[in-house]
């Protein structure tokens, strides 16, 4: 019966054991599942962030892209007007070239004139 009592004894701290070892056990699981839930958390935080900045990211290239095309508009227009003037810059030299001559031939006739009308004053 002694035999008996010990083995009974030393199941019953097996058991104190065990029991105790359960409960550090389950205390440790529920640190463990609580710190799962914050990490998930964290998860799903970074997970929206991501989302945010990729829309962010888009807008910011849509953006990027229609500056681009504006930009490409408004070099074309002062490509054009660059073309318009160097036109006009030939032109008006053109124009200047002739009112020289015809200032010229004037200033020939008006001499031309000025000794006609003297010769016949002379007369």
């Amino acid at each position: 019966m002694e035999a008996f009592k010990k083995k009974l004894e030393n199941l019953r701290a097996e058991a104190d054991a065990a029991s105790a070892r359960a409960e550090t056990a389950e205390r440790e699981l529920a640190a463990v599942k609580a710190e799962l839930s914050a990490k998930d958390q964290e998860a799903i935080s970074f997970n929206n962030r991501i989302t945010n900045l990729e829309s962010q990211l888009e807008k910011a290239e849509t953006g990027g892209s229609d500056s681009k095309t504006k930009l490409r508009e408004h070099e074309l227009k002062v490509e054009d007007l660059e073309r318009k003037v160097k036109t006009l810059e030939k032109e008006r030299d053109s124009l200047e070239t002739k009112l020289e001559d015809m200032t010229e031939k004037h200033n020939n006739v008006k001499a031309e004139l000025d000794e006609t009308l003297k010769a016949m004053d002379e007369m």
